[in-house]
């Protein structure tokens, strides 16, 4: 099988960690690796794939980072029994430190093979650092067969792919972007997401929080965002602030700044600069026409 990169690299000098075991084993369309990292030792990792990942961690890391494509970057520590499903061409990167000895069991499964099946891995979203107790078992389902020969049957492995794509598709059902051929948002979760911004707008409201709101990723959530509203989510909470500036300019005795504190602007030179832009004059000349 190819399509895949992961580069297993000391952040310190760029020389290759140590790994006290490394387990391999193929079948059609699948391969399943087991790695045991020595410890202590912080290094980065890399991987850009055309195959649909999953791994299984045993593993805790006093520091680190983790990014995937469309998620808020992961800075966990815990990563025992957490896992992590990647799809295919989505890409992950990050850096970690441990203390000591980590293992982490890693399954990819080929597109072209898990086209058989009734669930597409790569239409799904990526999740990290999950726990799931079906697929945490039989992600040590393979872990057993590369640990005991004996117990790879054949058909065995691609029974556990299959049942390991249904669950993926449980697990991240209720995060699942629009069908195809859904461009933007509906009325209802467009409505939704107005009125958690009209209700926060005194605080810092993050493009994940909303894209968790209507059960997208945030790469679909800001696509089909922009495609309805015409903006961007945060162009479009600026304006919504600037709204609710102008009716409080109304109230004489409360002061511009704390206007601006609670609209969550922070500052009145922020909220000078979103109303010169949006509006093409400032709160105070408003406030004294």
């Amino acid at each position: 099988m190819s399509g895949w990169n992961v580069q297993w690299t000391k952040r310190a000098d760029g020389g290759a960690i140590d790994l006290d075991i490394l387990k391999r084993k193929s079948w059609q369309g699948i391969t399943a690796h087991m790695v045991r990292i020595a410890a202590p030792v912080t290094y980065d990792f890399k991987l850009s794939s055309s195959l649909n990942f999953v791994a299984l961690h045993d593993l805790y890391r006093v520091d680190g980072e983790t990014k995937v494509s469309g998620l808020p970057p992961s800075f966990a520590k815990d990563l025992r029994g957490k896992l992590a499903f990647i799809p295919a061409g989505c890409d992950i990167e990050g850096w970690t430190k441990i203390e000591k000895p980590a293992s982490i069991v890693i399954v990819m499964i080929d597109p072209d093979a898990a086209s058989r099946q009734p669930i597409d891995l790569t239409r799904l979203p990526p999740r990290i650092d999950f726990d799931d107790p079906m697929l945490r078992s039989l992600m040590l389902r393979f872990q057993a067969i590369l640990d005991d020969p004996s117990l790879d049957v054949p058909g065995y492995a691609e029974t556990l792919a299959g049942l390991l794509t249904f669950e993926l598709a449980r697990v991240t059902s209720g995060r699942r972007g629009p069908l195809s051929n859904q461009c933007g948002l509906t009325a209802s979760q467009m409505r939704l997401i107005t009125e958690y911004m009209d209700s926060h707008l005194n605080e810092k409201i993050t493009i994940s929080a909303l894209a968790a709101l209507v059960n997208l990723t945030r790469f679909h959530f800001m696509r089909a965002f922009k495609q309805t509203a015409g903006v961007p989510p945060l162009q479009f909470m600026i304006r919504r602030r600037v709204d609710r500036a102008k009716e409080l300019l109304a109230e004489r005795q409360t002061s511009v700044s704390e206007i601006a504190d609670r609209t969550g602007f922070g500052s009145t030179i922020l909220m000078n600069r979103a109303f010169r832009r949006i509006l093409g004059t400032t709160p105070s000349a408003l406030r004294r026409s």
